[in-house]
């Protein structure tokens, strides 16, 4: 009897505890600004290196290009979730998903250096396509960042005058890549989306201008660098580390709690 009566007398202890720290966690995000963002626009793909292997292959292709097709099915967009402190509104935080895309260019010719798949030596400039058949990441490299941000006000305030309406803004954030990896090489296909590939960083900074109450738009400068490393069906990688630059517009709706 006398542990029934400790666990009854625990619970309510708990649940006023739980309570509590609830009502702190909602007083704290109370007076805070949410907003929720969604975007589009141009990516441009950087050159850079690749690696594959595969078995006895084990190729370095040197400054390889990229096609971004930001405008073509499925298109290049974005979707961004944000708080603003209210004891401290120039800083924030946000969430950030990019469905960015990469298309291999594997029709060019590159230098290309290592074993190929019976194990000879390769050295020298000869089609990607020798060796690699077809690779890009359509579905997207798919970022998803957390990112610290701080904003101005050019009218030392938010209002409804003209320079009122604007916000300056700049981040920095890290996260990883969910990639859907489409590749056929040596015959062998791989269509898969691939969780955690590989390490992504990115910058930002844009201009914010609203419109109306709780809607504003933004345009937006974005560097990202992703570090993708693919597994490939039957045993073997594709790594290769790109360089995104995109230009992006959107809307955002912006509310207080």
């Amino acid at each position: 009897m006398k542990q029934k009566t400790a666990i009854a007398r625990g619970v309510p202890t708990r649940i006023k505890m739980l309570t509590l720290l609830t009502g702190l966690l909602v007083t704290s995000l109370a007076s805070a600004e949410i907003n929720v963002a969604i975007y589009a626009g141009q990516s441009f793909i950087d050159n850079g290196d690749l690696n594959l292997t595969q078995g006895k292959t084990n190729l370095n292709f040197s400054d390889v290009s990229w096609e971004d097709n930001s405008f073509e099915e499925p298109v290049f967009y974005g979707a961004r979730l944000g708080y603003w402190f209210d004891d401290a509104p120039n800083w924030g935080l946000s969430i950030d998903f990019a469905h960015l895309k990469n298309y291999l260019n594997y029709d060019n010719n590159a230098q290309i250096n290592g074993t190929d798949l019976n194990g000879n030596p390769v050295n020298g400039v000869e089609p990607i396509s020798n060796h690699i058949q077809d690779f890009n990441m359509s579905h997207g490299v798919n970022t998803l960042t957390f990112n610290g941000q701080y904003r101005w006000f050019p009218a030392g305030q938010r209002d409804n005058t003209l320079l009122g309406r604007m916000q300056l803004y700049t981040g920095l954030g890290a996260g990883f890549s969910v990639p859907h990896v489409e590749a056929v090489i040596n015959g062998t296909q791989t269509y898969e989306y691939q969780w955690g590939a590989g390490p992504v960083i990115n910058g930002m900074m844009g201009v914010n201008y609203d419109l109306i109450k709780y809607v504003s738009a933004f345009a937006e400068y974005k560097l990202t660098y992703v570090d993708v490393e693919d597994d490939l069906k039957g045993g073997g990688t594709i790594n290769t580390e790109t360089v995104n630059h995109q230009l992006i517009f959107g809307l955002a709706a912006h509310f207080d709690l």
